[in-house]
């Protein structure tokens, strides 16, 4: 199942009182030149406004959470080559260039294990919200 259909499937319930839109195109172009300067490699970037296009933010929904591409909070743990890019629960949704992946751990631990380390952004969003 791709990030899309799972949204369709998923989201709508839990976002009943939320409109899904994505981020505007001001908020990409922003978002991308603040990851370009802190060199976040392309692909990560390529990912990250690929999902962004499609919805915005994820607002803290049965406790899950993505940050909107306008959050500051992304970029909060890059002197340690991180992206913080949502949560759920205790969880921590991470970019972690050390392990070059998107991560699921805490916020002692990058990653769980090998289990939650991802190369693709959305299979890590949705294996989250399956926790």
């Amino acid at each position: 199942m791709n990030l899309m259909e799972w949204v369709q499937a998923t989201l709508p319930e839990l976002m009943s009182d939320h409109e899904i839109k994505p981020a505007s195109a001001e908020s990409l172009v922003i978002f991308t030149a603040k990851a370009t300067v802190q060199l976040v490699p392309n692909e990560v970037i390529a990912q990250l406004v690929s999902f962004y296009a499609h919805l915005a933010e994820v607002p803290c929904l049965d406790s899950l959470v993505v940050h909107h591409c306008d959050d500051p909070i992304i970029f909060e743990w890059w002197g340690d080559k991180e992206l913080w890019l949502g949560s759920k629960d205790f969880y921590v949704l991470r970019w972690s260039a050390e392990k070059a992946c998107f991560c699921i751990g805490d916020v002692s631990n990058v990653s769980f294990g090998e289990d939650e380390e991802f190369p693709d952004f959305n299979d890590a969003v949705i294996h989250l919200a399956t926790l």
